[in-house]
């Protein structure tokens, strides 16, 4: 026998609170950092207990670990779309798709970037998790579509491992300071605009045989 619901509000399941939680603390470290980022804060943010933090992340670090692996899954199924829908394509096509991919990805989540820039200057356990987890399989990704390019260019393509990182970090750099950008740069911010000269930029600067 199925047990009524009473009168109010229905309840949030146990999936439902930890993603709000996570969105809380998501845009709280991308926008303040870790270090200025309270767990009062982010319980506020979701309309919860504190303490429900503690038990279902095991705390501040817990949360920011959480938030940093499931944003590098959503990015790589995002780019691992991208090859699906370029499998007939020539590699350095493959590569652009991508990098155009990962360009569109953080426009529609400005988060993302942020969390990627945050703490990479900083020697902790949170720069190490965020190498392991975000940015060494991003660099990996990128770097094997890349030399599957350069393969086709008739000369010897070099410092290939840098352009790569190069494109990884000043993607993620212009995107999250867009807001800044626009206030010296015309026409930055209109998305298309945006998205050209990014593509202008960076990618073809990545992809340059010489």
């Amino acid at each position: 026998m199925n047990k009524r619901r009473g009168p109010g509000r229905p309840r949030k399941s146990d999936t439902d609170t930890s993603a709000a939680i996570a969105d809380a603390g998501r845009r709280r470290f991308a926008t303040r950092g870790y270090e200025a980022t309270s767990l009062r804060e982010i319980a506020s943010d979701a309309n919860i207990d504190v303490a429900l933090i503690g038990y279902r992340f095991g705390g501040k670090v817990g949360l920011w670990k959480s938030i940093v692996s499931q944003s590098a899954k959503d990015l790589h199924a995002a780019l691992d779309q991208a090859l699906v829908e370029t499998q007939a394509r020539s590699a350095r096509e493959r590569l652009r798709h991508a990098m155009r991919a990962f360009i569109d990805y953080q426009l529609a989540h400005p988060d993302m970037p942020r969390l990627l820039l945050r703490d990479i200057t900083i020697d902790s356990e949170r720069n190490d998790w965020l190498l392991d987890e975000l940015s060494l399989p991003l660099h990996r990704y990128f770097f094997d579509l890349a030399q599957a390019a350069a393969a086709e260019c008739e000369r010897d393509v070099h410092h290939l491992q840098f352009r790569v990182a190069n494109f990884i970090y000043a993607a993620a750099s212009t995107v999250a300071r867009r807001v800044r950008l626009a206030k010296l740069v015309d026409n930055v911010a209109d998305d298309r605009a945006f998205e050209a000269a990014l593509e202008d930029t960076l990618i073809d600067g990545a992809l340059r045989c010489e």
